[in-house]
């Protein structure tokens, strides 16, 4: 698995900071763990798992202030090729702390850079001079920083399909709806955005399958992927709706699980795998990811070892 045909994208990266301590305990000083660092944000993982595969990417990434280029260097470190746009501000920091008594993990996410409309304006222009016409898929993942216009993936969208290019798009709330009237190539979501998306009290008891066949019938993307946890995921496209099911793992961080689905899913996409078999791949690779610790993501062993576990199960009734 070779491709290179797959630009990624992320706008709100951030430095991700990974330590351990005994017990979290208020108002006292807390000593930690040695830290890890790595190159965070929806897009770069997708990179890092299609890199962990053998496969190859570009990586867009927005940066900022001395945490920027720190962030840079590290990512250089992964052999990922890519390029930075730089904003003003600082880029963010996402702290990531493992409890030892209990096993449990804390998540600690500051907010990115604020930025504007002109900087958007600044930024889909050189978005438009990167994709120029030699990408097959453009994953658009993570969150957009402050100030951005929540259409920002939708003019995105627009871009990408006069580069004759396929959006494929992990993203949530305000920024997700925006982009949905462009009609990307494919999303991912969870079974309560998709609620959120089919809207209408008729919906509330549809199963996730017909759930997944009204967005479809609603023209929101023309490939649905709704992730339902360590059950797997209900593929929709393409004139067909799919369970995914998911080897059964042992959970250690469900950290870094969806990107690597997505890295899984969009390398066999790009390297002419059927819309079954790439999905398959997608969540034995968050299968994988799950094994692992912290901010790690899927391992190459590992997701090859699941995805002869995996099994998809065509739905024929979507109807409730």
């Amino acid at each position: 698995m070779v491709s290179n045909s797959i630009l990624t994208i992320t706008l709100n990266p951030a430095l991700d900071v990974t330590t351990d301590l005994d017990q979290l305990k208020p108002q006292q000083k807390l000593r930690c763990g040695p830290p890890r660092y790595d190159p965070g944000g929806g897009g770069v993982n997708v990179s890092r798992a299609i890199k962990e595969f053998g496969g190859e990417s570009h990586a867009f990434v927005a940066i900022a202030g001395a945490t920027g280029q720190w962030y840079r260097r590290i990512l250089d470190e992964t052999g990922i090729e890519s390029e930075a746009w730089e904003f003003r501000g600082e880029t963010r920091f996402a702290l990531t702390v493992m409890e030892q008594v209990s096993g449990l993990q804390y998540r600690f996410m500051l907010p990115g850079p604020e930025q504007d409309e002109q900087e958007a304006e600044r930024l889909l222009a050189a978005l438009t001079q990167t994709m120029g016409s030699r990408y097959r898929f453009v994953v658009a993942s993570g969150s957009l920083p402050p100030g951005l216009p929540h259409d920002f993936y939708a003019r995105l969208a627009v871009r990408v399909r006069e580069a004759g290019a396929a959006l494929i798009l992990d993203t949530s709330g305000p920024a997700l709806k925006a982009t949905l009237a462009q009609r990307p190539y494919l999303i991912k979501i969870d079974h309560i955005e998709a609620q959120e998306l089919a809207m209408g009290s008729e919906n509330a008891r549809l199963s996730i399958p017909a759930l997944a066949q009204k967005l479809i019938d609603q023209r929101v993307a023309e490939t649905i992927i709704i992730t339902i946890g360590d059950k797997g995921a209900i593929v929709a496209g393409g004139g067909q709706v799919l369970h995914v099911q998911a080897p059964a793992v042992e959970v250690i961080s469900a950290v870094g699980a969806g990107d690597s689905f997505m890295g899984a899913l969009t390398l066999g996409l790009a390297d002419g795998w059927s819309l079954e078999d790439a999905s398959r791949f997608g969540v034995a690779a968050a299968a994988s990811a799950v094994t692992t610790q912290a901010t790690a993501l899927c391992e190459r062993a590992a997701t090859h070892q699941l995805f002869e576990q995996t099994t998809a199960t065509r739905i024929t009734q979507t109807d409730g």
